[in-house]
Formats: C-alpha cells, structure tokens, sequence
C-alpha cells in the first residue's frame, strides 16, 4: 500500500483525525508498520492470515496489560474489515529502539544482566497466564508433531537430493527425535508464548539502560514455553541466554535447554527449505548452516549446558 492509501484507510476508520505525517516503521511476513503523527503506530495486515492474527491481538492483549510489567501494545484502535489489507489495529508509540545483538554486547556487566532478567521476567509473567483467556480470544495451540511430521516430508521433496547420504540421515534423525519426544505429552506444559521474541521485538531505553517494552504479538499462541527461547539463543547467543535462566522460573532448565536447542536445530532446517523454495541467495548459506550443525551438534549442544551452568 502507498502512504496515500494508508492514509484514506486510517480516515475511514476515524475521520476526526487530522493526519500531518506517516513514516514507514517496519514490516514482517503479516504485518507492515507505519507511525502516524510521531504518536502512533499503526500495523496494516498484509493478507487474510494476518488479520486473524491482528484479531486474536485485539482480543487478547488488553487482558495481558495488568499481568505483564514491562510496557506492551496498549491497542486502542482497530479496523478488521473483510479486505485484509485495509485491517489495521493501532497504538500509542512506544519509545525506544530494537536492542540488537551488536548494542547489547556494548554494554557493561550490569546492564546485560537487568535487560535478560527483565526478558526473564516478562517470560515468567506471559507463561503463567491462563491459557483459557487465550483460547477465548481464538489463539491458536502450536501443533509440534503435525509440524515436523510436514517439515520432514518437505526435506526429502526439496533437500535429499542436494545432500549426501549421512546428511539426510541426519535430517531425518534430527526431526524424528522431536517426533518421537513430542509424543510424550508430559515432556512440557502448554503455555501462551510471545512467539517471536527476537531483538527486533525487545525496545532499549539508551539512557536508563533498561528494556523498555515488548512488542509485536502477532505470532502469539499456546505452546511449548522452549519456543520464546528460541530467538533468544540464536540471535542473541549464550551471553543473554545464560543471564537469563536463573531468573526464569522452570524446574527442569535442561529438560528446557534440550528443546531449545531441538527447536534451533528445526528452524534451521525450516530454514533452508525456505530459501530452496523462494531461490533464495542465502540458500547455499543455509545448506553450509545444515552442514557444520551436523558436524559441529554434540559440542554446540554441550556448550550450551555447560555455559548456563549445567555439567
């Protein structure tokens, strides 16, 4: 969409507004960002997935404002018409910027452990709500088998024939592991999980050197609560991860570390069929990712416990 067009989208929805300005923010595979007057921000979906998904948003994060500390979306405006692309919900902009991995290396000691236990913090808080208010609100649960049973079918149609043998076995070990773990529903207990929760999603306050909020929801659901770690291993790394498990709240954070480190090793794979699939150039980079995972996997995976305190 043009910013002309955004704008006669947002006047059709409130037409008291004088608009002075829109800016482009940010966009993701649903939703692209745009701040309106320096005050707001307005999220526009992108097709019909993602206004369900700014739906369940609408429904649900006004509920989660007095369970979660640290700022959120506080969704005041929406406009979820059956034209996906002129569905938008809207919010008082929230100041602060990504904390990305390189700014968050720059900080001291001290600053590095506040932010990962205010992350921690934030985990704790969205993973003991009730999942019953999320369910009422459509959230969907996160099916783990259905979705590796597909992404093993998807590796042998678009990666088999590009890898050797021992590759492919490796492949189908990887996914038939999680397969046959996630079987055994005692494994973990369904949580709502933020569901993206990458650096783009953590804002930092430069000046108190603290996060400042989360956002970007629109990959909630019910799940696994490794799931919201995920992103913080990969793009983040050990340092953050490490900070912040002492003050999360899980009895068995090895039990929680091997799914983690299961889920990394499933994106990657996602990952690569992706880039196969869309004649990605970072598909060769990808394959070499696949490659040095297999041969690299028992050490990563024993640098991971032993760097969170786990022998």
């Amino acid at each position: 969409m043009t910013l002309i067009e955004i704008k006669k989208a947002i006047l059709r929805c409130c037409p008291e507004w004088t608009i002075d300005s829109i800016s482009y923010l940010a966009e993701g595979d649903f939703c692209s960002a745009y701040v309106v007057n320096d005050e707001w921000v307005f999220r526009f979906a992108k097709h019909d997935k993602a206004r369900a998904s700014l739906k369940r948003e609408y429904c649900l994060l006004p509920q989660l404002a007095n369970r979660i500390t640290l700022p959120i979306p506080s969704l005041q405006i929406a406009y979820l018409e059956d034209n996906p692309k002129l569905s938008f919900i809207a919010y008082p902009f929230l100041p602060g910027h990504a904390l990305s991995q390189e700014h968050y290396f720059t900080l001291d000691e001290a600053s590095r452990t506040r932010c990962a236990k205010q992350v921690a913090h934030f985990l704790n808080q969205i993973h003991s709500v009730d999942i019953r208010l999320a369910e009422d609100c459509h959230v969907l649960t996160n099916e783990y088998a259905n979705w590796c049973s597909d992404l093993l079918k998807r590796s042998q149609e678009n990666l088999f024939t590009i890898l050797d043998e021992p590759e492919c076995l490796f492949l189908e070990r990887v996914i038939g592991n999680y397969l046959e773990s996630s079987s055994n529903t005692s494994n973990f207990r369904s949580t709502l999980l933020h569901g993206d929760l990458s650096p783009d999603h953590v804002l930092f306050d430069d000046k108190a050197k603290r996060v400042s909020a989360i956002i970007d929801f629109g990959d909630i659901m019910i799940g696994d609560a490794a799931w919201d770690f995920l992103w913080i291993y990969e793009d983040y790394g050990l340092d953050f991860l490490s900070r912040m498990l002492p003050a999360y709240r899980e009895s068995d954070q090895p039990a929680l570390l091997q799914r983690v480190f299961q889920f990394s090793q499933l994106q990657t794979i996602d990952w690569a069929i992706r880039c196969q699939l869309k004649g990605d150039n970072a598909f060769m980079e990808a394959i070499t990712q696949l490659r040095t995972m297999r041969v690299q996997e028992e050490a990563r995976f024993t640098e991971l416990l032993l760097t969170c305190g786990f022998a």
